[in-house]
């Protein structure tokens, strides 16, 4: 219990310095906006590239692989389905398509590196659960949302984009670039040089922190959380988040009759919340950046009660 804590606490003391320090007007709306883009553009990118070529690949084809990402496209689905049907625009305009990326983010995109990895070593006792998960975010999940994120950017640049255009714009973006890359290293065996992989791992280390700090400026300068102008969208993805998607976790894992540790798993992962690069994601492409940082912030604390009350009925 206290290493989840710790993980906790860790990620919530470095949003509060960001917090004090746009309380003493030492940062800013526009250092918020500095951050996100260092974040982006330099630390995120050199932190997946690392990860991504010394990660364990041979559980990428388990079962509990296919159940995570069923329970992740059910749960992205479910949201989908509310913006198109249900949820509006502040202005009742049907969401856009930014607006619809970021909100289906904060419904199924957990937060697998700071808080996946403290959770699973003891609530799980295995760090090594996290890899499928965060593979799949990553390679998958993370390049396919930023696609669109880019393709609405683009078009709001300069018009519409040729087909051409639309299938190389993922490769135009730096954190896709790094993921594939990582990859690439890892599928050929290949290792990252010392002289090289010392400046990627110093990078690397400004991903997280940065993105924190920027987002405890957020909490700062902005609105309280949960009084944002979609206050009822806000609640539907925390709720989506925090408990359709553990519990569909949990049905799929009763249906592939998956043994009692794989469930506990498959249902502790589902249950993280929101990742924080969802909220620098909306900051770096000016989308949805109140919801963002709203969801990621209830998540974060609710997830804290709900993870512990899975621990205790199915460990």
């Amino acid at each position: 219990m206290t290493a989840v804590l710790g993980g906790f606490f860790a990620i919530w003391a470095v949003v509060a310095v960001g917090m004090l320090l746009a309380h003493l007007r030492i940062l800013d709306a526009g250092s918020q906006l500095i951050l996100s883009k260092l974040s982006f553009f330099a630390g995120s990118p050199a932190l997946m590239l690392t990860m991504m070529a010394t990660a364990d690949l041979k559980r990428i084809f388990a079962w509990n692989l296919l159940v995570t990402v069923l329970a992740t496209l059910t749960t992205g689905a479910l949201a989908l389905a509310l913006l198109r049907l249900v949820l509006r625009e502040p202005d009742q305009r049907r969401p856009s398509m930014g607006h619809t990326v970021i909100a289906v983010f904060c419904a199924c995109y957990v937060n697998a590196g700071n808080m996946g990895l403290p959770i699973a070593a003891y609530v799980l006792h295995d760090v090594t659960w996290i890899a499928p998960l965060l593979l799949v975010q990553v390679a998958v999940l993370q390049p396919l949302g930023l696609a669109f994120l880019d393709i609405e950017a683009a078009r709001d640049g300069g018009g519409p984009l040729s087909r051409r255009q639309n299938l190389l714009v993922p490769l135009r973006n730096p954190m896709t670039l790094g993921v594939l890359a990582g990859l690439a290293l890892n599928l050929t065996g290949v290792t990252i040089p010392q002289w090289l992989d010392t400046p990627l791992t110093m990078l690397g280390g400004l991903a997280v922190p940065t993105m924190l700090i920027a987002f405890g400026v957020s909490l700062r300068l902005g609105p309280l959380p949960g009084r944002g102008p979609q206050f009822t969208e806000t609640l539907v993805l925390c709720a989506l988040k925090l408990l359709v998607q553990p519990l569909v976790a949990l049905a799929l894992a009763r249906a592939f009759a998956l043994d009692a540790v794989t469930t506990l798993a498959v249902m502790v992962l589902a249950g993280l919340p929101t990742a924080q690069n969802i909220f620098s994601h909306a900051v770096r492409y000016q989308r949805q950046v109140v919801l963002a940082r709203d969801v990621v912030f209830i998540t974060s604390v609710c997830s804290i009660p709900t993870i512990m009350a899975m621990a205790v009925l199915l460990g």
